[in-house]
């Protein structure tokens, strides 16, 4: 299962066109209207395909693992797909945010940090606009900076009031910006940052997630520890378009 997660999100691997399929990865959807012949999760792929290359590397690492996180919690249906698309979509709103703010070599003051927090808003925003999205998953992307003790943005939600999916997202998203090079500071390594996931459950992460979250980049491990995470994902990705497709 795992292998054929990463083979949808590698931007090299989708599939042809298929008559009363999805023109991008060949599929039919279920219970999903196409849009100009696109499935829902390649239309936000497409999205995502227009970020530069380092947001939209995160935003397919961080679905990823997301993905993962879900399947080990057993989620599936409405919840499992908001993971996804909401995934994909949790930085679009960075594209509203001066480059100069997002490629700073240092701490942002406070007009900045300000600024840079409305990405959720518009990224909510943006998302909404995207045809046939259920209404949920721009709740996902509003959502994705909350914290579990209620000291998050933009609405300062608390525990279960804040959407499932968002809580995944939210830690996958932490943990790839910690294990991923910024302009200010190295990556963090990968036993130092889930420590850092394991001290804050109960604080800023949903403590179940968090757990499932340990198990699921447990799996990881050898990968994680061989090169650091932007590059181990790439690296497997290349790997796994070598290798035969396994049944599930």
């Amino acid at each position: 299962m795992r292998s054929r997660i990463l083979r949808e999100y590698c931007p090299h691997h989708m599939g042809s066109l298929a008559r009363r399929t999805c023109r991008r990865c060949g599929r039919t959807p279920i219970g999903e209207r196409l849009v100009d012949g696109h499935c829902l999760r390649c239309r936000a792929l497409a999205l995502v395909d227009g970020f530069d290359d380092a947001l939209a590397g995160h935003a397919r690492r961080v679905t990823m693992l997301a993905i993962q996180v879900a399947d080990e919690l057993r989620l599936a249906g409405t919840v499992r797909r908001d993971v996804e698309l909401g995934g994909l979509l949790h930085d679009i709103g960075k594209l509203t945010i001066p480059a100069a703010i997002l490629a700073k070599a240092g701490p942002l003051d406070e007009g900045e940090t300000e600024l840079m927090r409305t990405h959720v808003t518009e990224g909510e925003r943006l998302a909404e606009g995207l045809a046939e999205l259920p209404a949920s998953v721009p709740a996902v992307v509003r959502s994705s900076h909350e914290r579990w003790d209620g000291d998050g943005y933009p609405d300062r939600l608390h525990g279960e009031a804040i959407p499932l999916a968002a809580r995944i997202v939210s830690c996958a998203d932490a943990f790839d910006a910690m294990t991923s090079s910024r302009s200010y500071r190295p990556a963090l390594g990968t036993e130092l940052a889930l420590d850092v996931i394991r001290q804050e459950a109960g604080r800023q992460f949903d403590p179940g997630v968090a757990a499932a979250f340990v198990v699921t980049v447990g799996r990881w491990r050898l990968e994680l520890e061989a090169e650091p995470m932007a590059s181990a994902f790439d690296s497997t990705l290349r790997r796994l378009r070598r290798a035969p497709a396994r049944s599930l």
